[in-house]
This record gives C-alpha cells, sequence and structure tokens, in this order.
C-alpha cells in the first residue's frame, strides 16, 4: 500500500502497488481496513464503499477501478474478465 487516507471529493482512496510497475487506484471507499505499508493478498478485503453518495455536483458516486502500469491508464478489464472466468470454471 502507497498511500490510504481521504482525497478530495473522492472519499477514501488506496493506491496499492504491484510488481512489474502497476498500481492500483480504489476511490469512493467509505472505510479503509489497511494501511500505507501493509501487504495484501489477493481476494484480501482492503475496505468497504456504501455505494450511493451524491458527489458536489449532484451526481451519484460509486466505487472507482484504476489501473496503471507506468503511471499510463491502462484498461482492466482483462484482469477483470480473467477472475470472473476462473470462478465460475471451477
Amino acid at each position: 500500500m502507497v498511500f490510504a487516507g481521504p482525497f478530495e471529493g473522492y472519499g477514501q482512496i488506496l493506491i496499492i502497488e504491484h510488481d512489474g510497475g502497476y498500481h492500483t487506484l480504489l476511490a469512493g471507499l467509505d472505510r479503509l481496513d489497511t494501511s500505507v505499508g501493509m501487504w495484501v493478498l489477493a481476494g484480501e478485503p482492503v475496505g468497504a464503499a456504501a455505494g450511493g453518495r451524491t458527489d458536489a455536483l449532484g451526481g451519484t458516486q460509486g466505487l472507482y477501478l484504476e489501473l496503471r502500469r507506468k503511471g499510463q491508464p491502462i484498461n482492466p478489464w482483462r484482469w477483470i474478465a480473467g477472475a470472473i472466468q476462473n470462478r465460475t470454471s471451477g
């Protein structure tokens, strides 16, 4: 974990560092269950998001996921689809 805490307008956010220059950013969390410097395992809960909050512009906020490699955003669908496939084929 390289960042865990509140961030302007995004609720609680987590930035998790992975091997290979990857980072995962989770924003819109209401509660954090981890802190900077902690290691987390795949599938381990890191926080909770109640969802349905209204932002400053009147829009609804939810959980936001961003995957980056070497500082550039990348489409996480490859990993999400693989995780779904692994759960349904087992």
